[in-house]
């Protein structure tokens, strides 16, 4: 117990020391903190895609409400929600690893969960990678404990329900283990009663979207036709063969960058030895290796998946006991010397990413330990913060996101902020005139005649005049003239 509370410490230094500098930018925390900010407007219970929550998974949207509930702050309450997450997450990450290969192997996966960047930065966001990576170590180490004491397997099922309803990824654990439980048990019922009590959030989630939708698989196809419309721009950039290849290649690819080779290739090594000596555990290597492939095949061949790095954290974080365990049966001198290359490779990768301006800084920001805005989108939100109140609108970005994080950081009250990405701009605007417009080059609201060009910095907007105050790249701002 007192070397988990230390290694808990370990896992918890790095993320309280960027949290402060950190920024919410990726796995969609804004537009998450959003939809939480609406909620908790008018509390309910979300059924389905309709409900409140979109293509993202209810719990999440519930527990990012509820921080802000506790700390009004759109900036930070939700971040606090992923920073408990991950810190807790070395408790069953240890628990298991212990448990299947020695204390030696446990140490070293939390260690190497402590400096694993990407995790860092999903632990100090509102993404919801750092709490779904806690609900599924613990369904994990809580399937395996029920080997022994088959009681665990409600906790189990309990677990994968919460990781369930936090993201959609987590619904093939569920087929994966009633699989497993299957064959370790080879009984009937205790298999269906799992399957059963694992089921119980998906179940109800395809009725309500049914009931919405007509369509019980709506938000699963929403979120496969998105990819599917993405993965031909990917392709275009690095040619189509070679994207193909990437695809296939990704999730080992992903695991050599984030852990660094001197805890990825331990863990890719451990998986042969643990299918040839672990007969009773090679259902965890199923759970790393399947849908490693079978996102890979999704991409490579019928082109309709386009990798992130965020989509790989499941099954690398399940590769650090595997990791553990490899290095656990090395020398001392190796051990410390994978643990400082992960240590150094955080370090060294969070600082380089701190200014995220161009080139591979800004590429590499996304597995980094630090996520920062780029100066691009820091000066017209800094140009934003120092004007005050007043009603903001702000133009569709046609060329991506940036939209977003000029809304969200501007710091204005979230009702004085409008946004034309919104399905319900027309209503949320109603018949106020904006203290300040936000166009974007080949905007949406110049596009469709709300706003006209009367000359180089000047637009008109219901029929009042606004001037140009700030020029920046792709975007400028427009304050109204008396």
């Amino acid at each position: 117990m007192k070397r988990v509370f230390w290694l808990m410490l370990a896992v918890a230094l790095p993320r309280v020391a960027v949290f402060f500098v950190n920024e919410n930018l990726g796995g969609d925390a804004i537009a998450r903190t959003w939809l939480a900010h609406r909620w908790l407007e008018a509390p309910h219970l979300i059924t389905s895609f309709d409900g409140g929550a979109k293509q993202f998974g209810p719990l999440h949207i519930y527990l990012l409400a509820w921080a802000e509930f506790i700390w009004p702050s759109l900036l930070h309450a939700g971040r606090v929600v992923s920073l408990v997450a991950g810190v807790l997450t070395a408790w069953p990450l240890f628990s298991f690893t212990r448990r299947r290969f020695g204390e030696s192997a446990a140490t070293l996966a939390v260690l190497g969960l402590a400096c694993w960047g990407l995790h860092v930065q999903c632990s100090t966001t509102s993404a919801s990678e750092a709490l779904n990576l806690l609900w599924v170590m613990s369904a994990v180490a809580a399937f395996d404990l029920a080997a022994e004491n088959p009681r665990f397997g409600w906790w189990a099922a309990l677990f994968l329900n919460l990781a369930c309803a936090t993201r959609y990824d987590s619904w093939l654990l569920v087929p994966l283990l009633l699989i497993a439980q299957g064959a370790r048990t080879r009984r009937l019922w205790p298999s269906f009663a799992f399957g059963a009590a694992a089921s119980v959030f998906a179940i109800s989630w395809l009725i309500g979207n049914f009931v919405a939708r007509g369509d019980p698989l709506f938000p699963i196809k929403f979120i496969d036709q998105f990819h599917r419309d993405w993965w031909p721009s990917e392709a275009a950039i690095w040619g189509e063969g070679r994207y193909r290849a990437m695809c296939l290649l990704f999730w080992p690819g992903a695991a050599l960058v984030m852990l660094t080779p001197a805890f990825a290739v331990p863990g890719i090594a451990a998986l042969r030895r643990l299918w040839r000596e672990h007969r009773d555990l090679r259902w965890f290597a199923v759970l790393i290796v399947l849908p490693a492939l079978l996102y890979g095949v999704r991409g490579a061949v019928f082109a309709s998946f386009a990798p992130l790095a965020r989509f790989t954290v499941k099954e690398v974080l399940l590769l650090l006991p595997l990791a553990g365990w490899w290095l656990s049966g090395r020398p001392p001198l190796v051990r410390r010397v994978a643990v400082g290359l992960a240590a150094v490779w955080c370090l060294g990768l969070g600082v380089f990413t701190f200014k995220p301006d161009a080139g591979q800084a800004y590429t590499l920001r996304s597995i980094s330990a630090t996520s920062r805005l780029e100066s691009s989108l820091r000066a017209p939100i800094d140009w934003l913060r120092g004007q005050g109140d007043g009603l903001l609108v702000v133009d569709e970005d046609p060329a991506g996101f940036d939209d977003l994080p000029i809304t969200y950081f501007s710091a204005l009250p979230f009702d004085q902020q409008v946004r034309r990405r919104f399905e319900r701009y027309a209503d949320a605007l109603g018949a106020r005139v904006p203290r300040h417009l936000v166009l974007f080059e080949g905007g949406r609201l110049v596009g469709e005649g709300a706003v006209t060009v009367v000359s180089e910095r000047e637009v008109t907007f219901r029929q009042r005049r606004f001037e140009e105050r700030f020029l920046g790249r792709r975007v400028r701002i427009f304050e109204l003239v008396p």
